[in-house]
């Protein structure tokens, strides 16, 4: 009983990530002549419509919402197509400033608007041109050794000591002859000896130096196998033609990539060079390399489960030209997943994570204009 109910529960969590239908929100304000007739109340409707997709499209980042501009004209004439269902949540008129202003919940048919933006995509090609083959290399790893380093401090000090030496010896006369005293006749034919005298200052300046070296760790390599067919299938459905990095990529260029990423977060140069030669050699121009880092598992606050973070780095670099560029980038975006043990949590995060950079990375290319 214990493991259906987790089973459902995990089906449940994993729903959000497979909607097609986005409930979001939209504002306008709009002004009128002398009086606010059914006609302006339409016309601010629509606008707080066509604001709640513009919204979507913010929330989903800076490439969405410049891709969303290539197709607004579109949306904004067949607004029906995209939107399902609109609820007015408030309203207001100012007759005093002929303004009327208006609130709406609507419900989003995303499905549709990604096939219009797919399909504005394919439009905007030059006549003859095909798709862009690409190879995907997708990491995911965690953290499996930190090893940290002690302080190091360095004690300095300067001593300065100066002397002031004082002797005096015999004294003799011209002759070479002992000069007696009078003044001290017991001791008669007696040279005076030789005093040594010294003083010395002591001044003292001390200084030194803290070394600190940064923290060496060490990633364990998670395999990422279970998800390639999502992903390959985000990118295919956007106009990009697939190659399996396997038939593309040698043995000795993953192990390179693998061992990298074990022990940093970037190709060295000798890697890369070796990607480089492949890809030319396979005629695929497109490279599309991306990191996710699994964070150590915590307790949600909200349900009381494990949830998991994974930190997604990515890149598209373009290797057709004499000299590679790179063309797209994804800074550090971290997504969460919760469920009911880490494990179950780690492998819905890295699902999640990977179908998401998929889809941020083909929104980048598309306004990058790589087709």
């Amino acid at each position: 009983m214990k493991k259906i109910f987790a089973v459902l529960i995990t089906a449940l969590l994993a729903l959000p990530a497979l909607a097609q239908v986005v409930t979001t929100k939209g504002v306008a304000t709009i002004t009128y002549d002398n009086k606010l007739m059914p006609t302006d109340v339409e016309r601010a409707q629509r606008a707080a419509q066509v604001a709640s997709i513009e919204r979507y499209y913010a929330e989903a980042g800076e490439a969405e919402s410049e891709n969303f501009e290539a197709i607004r004209p579109q949306v904004e004439a067949n607004l029906d197509k995209f939107i399902m269902s609109s609820t007015v949540l408030s309203e207001q008129d100012q007759p005093a400033l002929r303004k009327y202003s208006v609130s709406v919940r609507t419900e989003l048919n995303v499905t549709k608007l990604r096939v219009t933006l797919r399909g504005a995509a394919k439009a905007s090609q030059p006549a003859g041109a095909g798709n862009a083959p690409m190879v995907y290399v997708f990491l995911g790893r965690e953290v499996a050794a930190v090893k940290s380093f002690d302080d190091r401090v360095v004690k300095r000090a300067e001593i300065k000591v100066d002397r002031d030496i004082k002797t005096s010896g015999s004294v003799r006369g011209s002759e070479g002859e002992s000069i007696k005293s009078n003044a001290i006749s017991t001791n008669a034919n007696k040279q005076q000896t030789s005093k040594l005298s010294a003083s010395q200052t002591v001044n003292v300046e001390t200084g030194g130096s803290t070394n600190r070296k940064q923290d060496e760790v060490t990633y364990r390599m998670l395999s990422m196998a279970s998800h390639k067919t999502s992903v390959t299938s985000v990118f295919s459905q956007s106009g990009f033609t697939v190659a399996d990095p396997d038939f593309v990529l040698g043995d000795g260029d993953m192990k390179s990539v693998s061992a990298d990423f074990s022990h940093g977060s970037d190709l060295t140069p000798a890697t890369m060079r070796a990607l480089v030669a492949s890809l030319r050699k396979a005629g695929v121009p497109l490279l599309v390399l991306a990191t996710f880092d699994v964070g150590v598992p915590a307790q949600d606050p909200a349900t009381g489960m494990p949830r998991v973070a994974v930190t997604v780095t990515g890149r598209v670099m373009d290797v057709s030209a004499a000299f590679p560029r790179e063309v797209a980038s994804v800074p550090p975006v971290q997504y969460f997943a919760v469920a009911p043990d880490g494990a179950i949590a780690t492998t819905k995060a890295l699902k999640d994570a990977s179908l998401l950079a998929a889809k941020e990375i083909v929104s980048r290319l598309n306004a990058a204009g790589v087709r």
